[in-house]
């Protein structure tokens, strides 16, 4: 009798033991999946938000060009009108200047860095999840049960610039080029 207690609780310790290893292996394995899929569907989102910032953009640019064109139209009609004019300077003084609106401009700036702020955001998030994912995959216990899937491949969408800058270590390049460039003279 002393023998068998003695068997069943080394079988019921065995038992409790593989339970608690199905039971790791389970959470490691379902943790893995769930940060796998949270990663695909972030880079969904960040398409998707990349795609919505450049129609965005693309069309508020579009209405901007239109107000160019119809303001280009205006002074050609008023250079036109002053052609067969005696065109004396009274005139060309009280003809009204049209006035230019640069509230959709405005919008465009405004458009252009709500986008980048907000496609940079979704960029750290995704940088989250595979940093989790990394760490599920290599800390133990779980690396025990998941260590040998695939690696997640992060691409952070980016500049030639700013990779440049990580290449080389250095970005001194600190001009805003707000200027117009000046032409050059020739010496003769």
């Amino acid at each position: 009798l002393k023998d068998n207690m003695k068997t069943i609780a080394i079988l019921a310790a065995i038992g409790i033991f593989l339970i608690a290893i199905f039971g790791m292996y389970v959470s490691a394995s379902n943790s893995e999946t769930s940060l796998r899929n949270r990663f695909n569907a972030q880079k969904a989102v960040i398409e998707s938000s990349l795609d919505k910032t450049l129609k965005t953009i693309n069309q508020t640019a579009q209405i901007s060009k239109a107000e160019i064109s119809a303001l280009k139209d205006i002074i050609i009609g008023n250079a036109q009108a002053r052609k067969g004019s005696s065109g004396s300077m009274a005139t060309l003084v009280t003809e009204a200047v049209p006035n230019v609106n640069l509230t959709t401009l405005q919008n465009l700036q405004n458009i252009v860095a709500a986008g980048r702020d907000g496609f940079d955001r979704e960029q750290r998030v995704l940088a989250d999840i595979k940093f989790q994912h990394d760490n599920v995959r290599t800390r133990i216990p779980s690396s025990f049960f998941v260590g040998g899937r695939e690696e997640l491949k992060l691409t952070i969408i980016s500049s030639s610039r700013v990779k440049a800058a990580i290449d080389s270590g250095e970005d001194n390049d600190t001009d805003l080029d707000l200027t117009p460039s000046k032409p050059k003279t020739v010496e003769k």
